[in-house]
């Protein structure tokens, strides 16, 4: 089972503890995967500095594949400054970084092709600037996977229509949550969640609810399937729902029910939003409940 993980490699800064994380959604997403037994491969950049070098240490730790990975010498490794109202994190992206400007050559795209990726993620804040986007869609332009999974995860203002509608339509699974889903009803994209199935041919829809749980759309048996929340004590819900999807891919590309999938998931984001890290070390119950 191979993944290929395109986007945002940073460091989560704590701003109240002045602590700082190595997250992005697609490494988060890499991460779990490859904790979880995939081959998670990256696609990205970081810079040629001490917070890079730690980022490309971690990755080797967590067992995830950075030969994709460029080092730049011009940008700095992304940072995020994360606040919190309440347990919900506020995030603050606007440093233009390295995974603002991932580069694509033709050799790493004949070595991609080679690979044979099971899956192709993509989010929407890697597509911000044009570096990148246009490294995206020469990827695209190259290679046809056989599975597109989008998760949106819209931060701040760092998104538009066009890039959404260009994702939605490349895409086979997305992962919105509740907050997403809400844009995209209110900015015309759709009325409701089989609506957006059908319009940009969607195969399945990932709807996370926080401690609602989540909800599953499968275009193929027009069927809905729901996973109520777990009850755990909270400490922070940072990378969650990067689990979410990672334990939901593995499970579905292993061939389990889609309802065991949704189930084994939710098991999972309660897991993580009950540690400090985004990518926790596993405990075997969490394995014995995941696989």
């Amino acid at each position: 089972m191979k993944i290929l993980a395109f986007g945002e490699i940073l460091f989560d800064v704590d701003v109240a503890k002045n602590e700082s994380i190595l997250g992005g959604a697609p490494m988060n997403f890499c991460s779990h995967l490859s904790k979880l037994g995939a081959e998670g491969f990256m696609l990205s950049s970081v810079g040629d500095d001490e917070l890079g070098k730690i980022a490309l240490m971690s990755a080797d730790k967590f067992n995830v594949n950075t030969k994709y990975v460029n080092i730049n010498g011009e940008y700095k490794t992304g940072m995020c400054r994360v606040t919190y109202k309440g347990a919900e994190p506020d995030y603050d992206l606007s440093m233009i970084s390295a995974y603002d400007n991932i580069e694509v050559t033709d050799e790493m795209l004949e070595s991609m092709k080679n690979e044979k990726f099971d899956v192709f993620y993509i989010g929407t804040l890697a597509q911000r600037e044009a570096k990148s986007l246009a490294s995206l869609k020469k990827v695209f332009d190259n290679i046809k996977f056989s599975t597109v999974f989008y998760d949106m995860n819209l931060r701040q203002h760092y998104y538009t229509k066009e890039i959404i509608t260009d994702s939605l339509n490349a895409t086979d699974i997305l992962k919105i949550n509740r907050d997403e889903f809400s844009y995209l009803k209110e900015a015309g994209f759709c009325e409701n969640v089989k609506d957006l199935s059908d319009k940009y041919n969607i195969e399945k829809i990932l709807l996370t609810l926080d401690s609602d749980g989540a909800e599953l759309y499968d275009k193929k048996t027009d069927k809905t399937y729901k996973a109520k929340g777990l009850s755990v004590n909270e400490v922070s819900s940072v990378g969650a729902g990067d689990s979410m999807c990672a334990c939901f891919l593995y499970n579905f590309l292993n061939g389990e029910d889609l309802q065991v999938c949704l189930d084994r998931e939710n098991i999972m984001a309660s897991f993580v939003v009950s540690r400090k890290e985004a990518i926790p070390e596993y405990t075997e119950e969490i394995i014995s409940q995941v696989k």
